[in-house]
């Protein structure tokens, strides 16, 4: 019987066999893949780079500046000719743009600005809201505030919308519901609504006050009403202002002295100068010096300086001799020293001064704030005056003890309105 021997397997067959193989392989790859293989391979590398990343030092960022504050009293400040506005810390609220600013009040929304010399309002943005088109203007007071386009005047709200038409050569501020106006060459009053309230009869007619202002008629000078009537006729040769506190500076021949609201004299002092009663005192000048009074006539600071102003939110700027000007309280007592070249009333806690050719905010404290100008040697932030030596410092006239009062107001010139803005 012949021997059998094992089939031989063909090299073909093994060809078959492993070519096969790899295309099992291939289906097996691209099920694996589609099945999210390869996605968990790439979470994966993801995982091991994260961990890497989070194994590094972590960087400190970079703060956020804090925004700058535009709440407040904003100040006007000049650079490289131009105005811009500062908060009371000395932080530029908006950058200078303008060719004239004034102030923001600590309750204002709006303030006058000018491009190319004429004025428009601006808000605490410095965004126009109303645009540049008057040639001047008066500070808003009782809702109004006057404009000049034209050479006429008119009226503006508080949202800068003309509500007043141009039809006055001249105007005053509103004060007790009138405000004098003019459209030939005597003066009148008009109400908030531009009605001529009182006729135009008047040779000057002055700001009211406690419902009473001075006007003038040919040669005679009165104390009129809202509606224009005299309610007391004037000796021949006095002119009065405007009253203030319940009392009104007057003159005749070069003397000055201070009437009450029945046109009689309020008290026996007589002086070569004064201003108007502001936070219950008046500065007054006596032989050659200037001092101040309270409402009873009583000497509260001995006359000793050579100008004075009046007394805003409790400090008064006093002149010495040489020409520089310091603070002084309603004591007397000196709150600064005479470093200053000028020196502004007190507004919402700061006042405007000038020392050398800096230009600083003071507080009732002394603390100074960089506003423009040349800075100071030291001026980095805050700066205290030096305080004066209160030995030193001059003493008030024994007399009844006055009490602080942080009223602020500022005297009128005669028979005159506030100066327009131009």
């Amino acid at each position: 019987m012949p021997k059998k021997h094992p089939p031989r397997v063909s090299i073909f067959r093994i060809y078959g066999l492993l070519t096969g193989a790899i295309l099992l392989c291939v289906v097996l790859f691209v099920l694996f893949y589609s099945s999210g293989g390869a996605q968990i391979l790439l979470v994966e590398q993801a995982a091991l780079e994260q961990a890497a990343l989070d194994a590094l030092p972590t960087p400190t960022p970079t703060p956020e500046p804090a925004p700058v504050s535009t709440a407040g009293r904003l100040f006007a400040f000049q650079e490289n000719g131009l105005w811009g506005y500062k908060n009371a810390a000395g932080e530029v609220a908006i950058l200078p743009q303008f060719s004239s600013a004034e102030d923001f009040g600590a309750e204002d929304d709006l303030a006058f600005a000018a491009q190319d010399g004429l004025y428009g309002l601006i808000n605490r943005s410095g965004q126009w809201v109303a645009q540049p088109a008057w040639s001047a203007f008066l500070p808003f007071s009782e809702g109004r505030a006057a404009v000049e386009s034209g050479e006429k005047w008119g009226f503006v709200d508080e949202s800068g919308v003309l509500v007043i038409g141009y039809n006055f050569r001249e105007v005053g501020s509103f004060s007790c519901g009138r405000a004098m106006a003019r459209t030939a060459s005597s003066y009148g009053y008009i109400d908030p609504l531009g009605n001529m309230a009182v006729s135009e009869k008047f040779r000057y007619a002055g700001q009211f006050e406690n419902d009473m202002a001075f006007a003038g008629v040919g040669d005679s000078n009165y104390i009129v009403n809202k509606a224009g009537d005299p309610q007391y006729t004037l000796d021949p040769g006095v002119t009065g202002t405007v009253y203030s506190e319940g009392l009104a500076l007057v003159q005749n021949s070069g003397t000055f002295y201070f009437i009450n609201q029945y046109a009689r004299q309020a008290f026996s002092g007589e002086y070569e100068d004064a201003l108007s009663f502001s936070g219950g005192y008046a500065a007054v000048k006596s032989g050659g010096l200037w001092g101040f009074i309270n409402s009873s006539g009583e000497q509260v600071v001995a006359p000793q300086y050579a100008q004075a102003e009046s007394f805003s939110e409790g400090l008064a700027a006093v002149q010495d001799e040489s020409g520089m000007w310091a603070y002084i309280n309603t004591s007397g007592v000196l709150r600064t020293d005479f470093v200053y070249a000028e020196a502004g009333p007190f507004f919402d806690g700061y006042a405007k001064v000038r020392r050398g050719e800096s230009w600083l905010l003071l507080d009732p404290e002394g603390q100074e704030v960089f506003l423009y100008g040349a800075p100071l040697a030291t001026a980095e932030g805050p700066q205290s005056s030096p305080s004066p030596s209160l030995a030193t410092s001059p003493s008030p006239t024994p007399a009844a003890s006055p009490s602080p009062s942080s009223a602020a107001g500022s005297a009128a010139e005669e028979g005159q309105e506030s100066s327009p803005q131009e």
